[in-house]
């Protein structure tokens, strides 16, 4: 049953008053109302009837529609306001919409009144639900821990929420300021990257990304922010909207450097005493083979392969360092890549058992890069094969030409990942959880010093898996990272 709509009815008219009650009543709408015809009645009974709606002649004897619109925005009031009148002008018709009307009526067409009468109800409706929702979001805004930052199409900051003020230290206006003066506010060397992410975002190349970039505040002081940037459309496909959330990264990025600082040193204070007792174990090793002891030999050869599998954990840690700091060193050279594949999968049939790794080469391609970076990847991504596939006896390694290089996958038949977990296994220290993959080692660095060896050669590095059935890693690898044409080659 719909609920009875309060009309208040400006009429002096006693015989149209009536024919517009007839008319609502035709249209099946529930309504009582209260007539008046004065300024001082039609201002009493907004206060006192407080009517849903207000229908009203133009002219009458003291007071007019334009006079009772102009009230109405005085007392900031949105009620739905519909002239019905005699005949009128389309000046006249368009000016009453531009004071304010939502609709006009004739009164010798008083047939479209009832459907009117609800349109400007539901406008109403739909206008107070979108400022009630643009009331709570701008309250959430306000009281997120993460700044918010809108932007045009074209890149220029349009509103900023408190919070991004007190993140960067700027009111609005000085950030629109220092827009205009070459991102002023950002640091120096991190201004180019700021801007060619903003300029993917108005190109509507990418409709999301993320950035980490170090800002000046209004202060002098240098912090680290992390920007989560979106764009919205309109039904053309272009860019209307750029969309940023920000948040103070500084102390995560300090944490992280003193991690990175005490990783690296340990892992040089750890490699030497490691050396040292490999070369007594080799020593030893020698010893007890001329002296015929083959049961102490078995104990010195299984404790070598742990040391060797701790040296392996040391370069690891060495690696995943250096390249946290930009200072991991490339040797390139053009190599054939199937020789390497192939040189890979010899060496580490030798030490695996349980097995059979199996190559499948594609035409043979040369390429641009660091031949023994590319092999770690490659013994990572097999290792991992072989250890998170222990009821399988096979893996299948394979290679293509693509897009102006070459793609490599390593197959496995394993316990495979969960979907929520694909998206962060190239992540530093990420391990997946879940039913059974607490039993299997590992610190998490592997396929993020992979990916970051990938990333330098200008390729990519993704996973698709099943689980119960197994994973396949690719890595695409342009044939000359430094050719341009390459480096936008790639692609998941």
């Amino acid at each position: 049953m719909n609920p009875t709509i309060k009309v208040l009815h400006l009429e002096d008219n006693p015989s149209d008053a009536e024919l517009i009650d007839y008319e609502l009543r035709k249209g099946d709408i529930p309504f009582e109302k209260q007539l008046v015809e004065s300024r001082e009645d039609y201002e009493e009974m907004l206060n006192k009837f407080n009517p849903d709606i207000i229908l009203s002649d133009h002219s009458l004897p003291s007071f007019n529609s334009f006079k009772a619109l102009e009230i109405l925005r005085d007392k900031k009031l949105t009620i739905p306001f519909i002239l019905v009148t005699a005949t009128v002008s389309e000046e006249f018709a368009v000016d009453i919409m531009k004071r304010g009307a939502d609709d006009y009526i004739l009164k010798d067409r008083l047939q479209r009144l009832p459907s009117a009468v609800m349109n400007s109800l539901e406008k109403h409706r739909l206008e107070k639900d979108k400022q009630a929702a643009n009331e709570r979001l701008a309250f959430h805004l306000e009281n997120a821990p993460l700044g918010f930052i809108e932007l045009d199409n074209l890149g220029i900051i349009k509103s900023w929420s408190k919070r991004a003020e007190e993140i960067l230290g700027w009111d609005g206006k000085a950030l629109i300021q220092s827009q205009e003066n070459n991102f002023s506010q950002v640091y120096e060397e991190d201004r180019p990257l700021a801007k060619k992410v903003l300029e993917q975002l108005i190109s509507g190349e990418v409709e999301r990304n993320k950035v980490q970039c170090r800002h000046v505040t209004g202060n002098g002081k240098v912090i680290w922010c992390e920007w989560f940037n979106s764009v919205l459309k309109d039904e053309n496909g272009k860019v209307k909207t750029i969309m940023s959330l920000i948040q103070d990264i500084t102390e995560q990025k300090l944490m992280e450097k003193q991690k990175d600082n005490f990783l690296s040193v340990a892992s040089h204070e750890l490699k030497t005493p490691v050396t040292t007792i490999k070369a007594y174990g080799q020593l030893a090793e020698e010893l007890l083979e001329k002296k015929g002891d083959n049961d102490t030999l078995d104990i010195m050869k299984r404790m070598g392969v742990q040391v060797n599998r701790l040296t392996g954990l040391i370069g690891s840690l060495l690696d995943f360092t250096k390249i946290r700091n930009g200072q991991l060193v490339y040797d390139e050279a053009p190599f054939d890549f199937n020789d390497l594949v192939q040189e890979m999968v010899v060496d580490m049939q030798k030490t695996s058992h349980t097995h059979e790794i199996k190559n499948n080469p594609g035409p043979g391609t040369t390429v641009f890069g660091d031949r023994d970076k590319l092999s770690q990847v490659l013994i990572n991504l097999i290792s991992n094969a072989i250890k998170y596939s222990p009821e399988s006896d096979r893996i299948v390694i394979s290679t293509r030409t693509s897009r102006m290089g070459i793609e490599l996958s390593v197959r496995d038949f394993g316990i495979g990942i969960p979907a929520e977990d694909l998206q962060n296994v190239f992540k530093q220290f990420y391990r997946v959880s879940g039913e059974g993959q607490s039993t299997f080692p590992g610190m998490g660095i592997g396929l993020y010093i992979c990916s970051e060896v990938v990333t330098r050669h200008g390729g990519n590095i993704w996973v698709e898996s099943n689980i119960g059935k197994g994973s396949t890693f690719y890595a695409w690898i342009p044939s000359d990272h430094r050719s341009t044409i390459a480096m936008h080659g790639g692609n998941q």
